[in-house]
């Protein structure tokens, strides 16, 4: 019984982590867009040389680094959420949602190594 109880307060807890997480990220991301927003309103006469420099620069690649990683823990909260609340129960569920999770994660995994080697020039 005692057993149970702390099992089950401590998943409350990611809960909330999880939603202050969630909500971080979006804030973080939503930064970014007006960020950019700002940044092309004011120099809407950009040439190929003036984004380069810009989005090269330390302060870009590292708004940008934080931003792609903001993007794919956003989206790892989320959909492991969908995975959880929507494949439910034991044996064949269970490996589903694992499998889904899994595939979730590789694909994460994926899109992180592909945009910050982007961000930084490597590819």
């Amino acid at each position: 019984m005692v057993d149970r109880y702390l099992s089950e307060s401590r998943g409350s807890k990611r809960g909330l982590i999880d939603f202050i997480v969630q909500r971080l990220t979006a804030i973080v991301i939503g930064i970014y867009v007006i960020h950019l927003v700002v940044i092309f309103a004011l120099n809407g006469d950009m040439d190929y040389a003036a984004w380069r420099s810009y989005f090269t620069s330390g302060y870009s690649l590292l708004l940008s680094s934080l931003t792609v990683l903001a993007i794919a823990l956003h989206a790892w909260i989320g959909m492991w959420t969908v995975g959880t609340d929507y494949i439910r129960g034991e044996g064949i569920a269970k490996t589903l949602r694992l499998t889904y999770q899994g595939l979730i994660g590789v694909a994460l995994v994926f899109f992180l190594i592909w945009s910050l080697g982007l961000i930084w020039g490597l590819l």
